[in-house]
């Protein structure tokens, strides 16, 4: 009695509006309880971990990548530094009349001169 009150207080529109909802309701109910959409959302996020793992893997590689490149440039600037050194750092035994050891030569240059 109380539905067929209620079904003729309701509009027509205010009426499909609650069918959609209980409608809803149920579908949700159905898809929580449902096996196979069980298996399926299990399948996804199985699915979703495996692409996370994979792009955290190439995502590591690449910064291992880029830190072994920066390390060989810089192994390789330092290398150019040491030659630029040892050209300006001459041994004494190798300049006539200077004690053992290490000296520093300078290039002169026109603006010593001014």
């Amino acid at each position: 009695m109380k539905t067929l009150q209620n079904k003729q207080s309701l509009s027509n529109k205010e009426l499909s509006k609650k069918y959609r909802h209980e409608a809803y309701l149920r579908a949700k109910e159905y898809r929580k309880t449902d096996p196979q959409q069980i298996a399926m959302k299990e399948k996804l996020k199985e699915q979703r971990r495996d692409a996370y793992q994979k792009a955290k893997e190439r995502n590591k590689a690449y910064r291992d990548q880029i830190k072994k490149a920066s390390k060989e440039k810089s192994t390789g600037k330092m290398i150019v530094k040491q030659e630029r050194l040892r050209k300006l750092v001459v041994p004494g035994s190798a300049i006539k009349g200077q004690a053992h050891g290490p000296v520093l030569i300078r290039k002169m240059t026109d603006s010593h001169f001014c």
